[in-house]
């Protein structure tokens, strides 16, 4: 006879905690180092779900607005942004204020792509420009940026990338911004030697009231033939990324991914987006205390 023994009972499987980040457009590199930790995260029972969105300046109002979304990426100078208009409006006030750094991710750099006529950011006085999509990084830096180098462009567009390069092409617009590590996959394989583009240099001035503007931004270079289109080294800023989440948010949706970055940053600059490579978690030593999260710890 067989026997077959029923259990009155089954033993239920820990859930994976469910965490929610908000990165930036599917062709830009947030949503790429995101989806690095989506991957690594499946093997460490943690279910890391991936919101794309227009970018660094959305995740911030995302991150302050919506209790499911636990974390965001954004650059330094979008929380400077925040600072600086915070006296005008009681709202961005309360968000400048919750803001706090998890961790220090990477340098994006400054690229202003334009035809070869143009050789200055000077002359982009009287063009037609592109800052980046609404609500991204690239557009709070874009604004800032020609703020403060008394630039004054025609007419400004707010094209995403791919947009951006199609009407550079054919010729809609003389130049765009896009601020983003180093190598950026799209400008890879979306712009060609035939389109006869370039990238302006880009230095900060050297008047003693630019002093705004070097706390926000650093001196960086982007090598010779980082792209295929792209023959000689251009000087140019960066400005620098944070995982960041709200002074208000429970530790139990952020430690875990500290911990996991920590844990395996070998591993994400070995097999993950390129940028990782420039990830160095020693940097948040040199942060501003009250302004990083108490679950970075």
């Amino acid at each position: 006879m067989l026997l077959v023994f029923i259990p009155s009972h089954t033993v239920a499987q820990t859930p994976p905690l469910e965490i929610n980040i908000v990165t930036g457009n599917e062709t830009g590199e947030y949503y790429s180092i995101a989806k690095d930790l989506e991957k690594l995260a499946r093997t460490k029972n943690l279910d890391l779900d991936i919101i794309p969105t227009k970018g660094a300046l959305q995740n911030v109002d995302n991150v302050f607005y919506y209790q499911s979304v636990a974390l965001g990426i954004t650059q330094g100078d979008i929380l400077a942004f925040l600072n600086t208009f915070a006296n005008k409006d009681e709202e961005v006030r309360r968000q400048a204020e919750s803001i706090r750094v998890v961790l220090p991710l990477y340098k994006e750099q400054v690229h202003i792509i334009t035809r070869q006529y143009i050789k200055s950011v000077e002359q982009l006085t009287g063009k037609r420009v592109s800052i980046g999509e609404s609500g991204s990084g690239t557009s709070t830096t874009a604004a800032t940026l020609i703020y403060q180098l008394n630039i004054n462009p025609k007419k400004l567009e707010t094209l995403d990338i791919k947009r951006g390069i199609d009407a550079l092409r054919k010729k809609e617009i003389d130049a765009l911004f896009y601020i983003v590590g180093i190598p950026a996959q799209v400008l890879q394989e979306q712009i060609f030697p035939d389109d006869n583009f370039h990238i302006l240099p880009l230095i900060l001035p050297s008047q003693p009231d630019d002093e705004f503007l070097a706390k926000l931004y650093s001196k960086a270079v982007i090598p010779a033939k980082t792209y295929p289109w792209q023959t000689d080294k251009v000087e140019t800023l960066s400005v620098q990324s944070f995982l960041f989440t709200v002074a208000e948010e429970n530790c139990d949706r952020v430690t875990p991914v500290v911990k996991l970055i920590r844990e395996n940053l070998s591993w994400l600059k070995e097999n993950g987006d390129p940028v990782w490579k420039q990830v160095n978690l020693k940097d948040l030593s040199e942060l501003d205390s009250t302004r990083t999260s108490k679950c970075a710890a």
